[in-house]
């Protein structure tokens, strides 16, 4: 919801360590806390999660996963593997679309940037728009709470 005095929505997520961005995004894109998550996944705040491992990981939440090359943004809510002019697999980072539409990025360096910037909407901000990883259906989570330098496969 809009507020009536029509200033930038905030960004709501905030990682922990240097690589740790997968873990609040995939915390609320699951609906779970970070602190279960990390649990769950230990390698996540270290950035150790391949993009497969998150998936197997959200199917035995019992999620119906979709993974989609590049970052369409007509999917809510969902993930978007993203970055600012990659030079490896290390340059690319998570951010949580939430069902508005609007972009939550955890990264320090964006917690300037209102989610509902439209550059943020429509990921202008980043170069490089990689996959985007969306969920449908919640039957176990709701009862317990391509480019060359892609890293598709590596740990993001």
């Amino acid at each position: 919801m809009k507020n009536p005095w029509n200033l930038p929505k905030r960004q709501i997520l905030i990682q922990e360590t240097e690589r740790g961005c997968s873990v609040p995004v995939f915390a609320q894109l699951a609906g779970i806390s970070t602190n279960d998550l990390k649990r769950e996944l230990p390698g996540a705040i270290l950035g150790q999660v391949t993009v497969n491992e998150w998936i197997v990981w959200l199917e035995g939440k019992g999620f119906a996963v979709l993974k989609r090359d590049g970052c369409p943004v007509d999917i809510v809510p969902c993930v978007h593997l993203v970055a600012h002019s990659p030079q490896s697999e290390l340059d690319f980072h998570w951010v949580y679309r939430d069902t508005e539409g609007d972009v939550h990025d955890p990264s320090p360096v964006s917690t300037c940037m209102g989610a509902d910037d439209p550059r943020m909407r429509d990921l202008s901000f980043y170069e490089t728009k990689q996959l985007t990883i969306s969920v449908e259906g919640y039957s176990a989570a709701s009862s317990s709470a391509g480019s060359s330098i892609g890293p598709t496969e590596a740990s993001v």
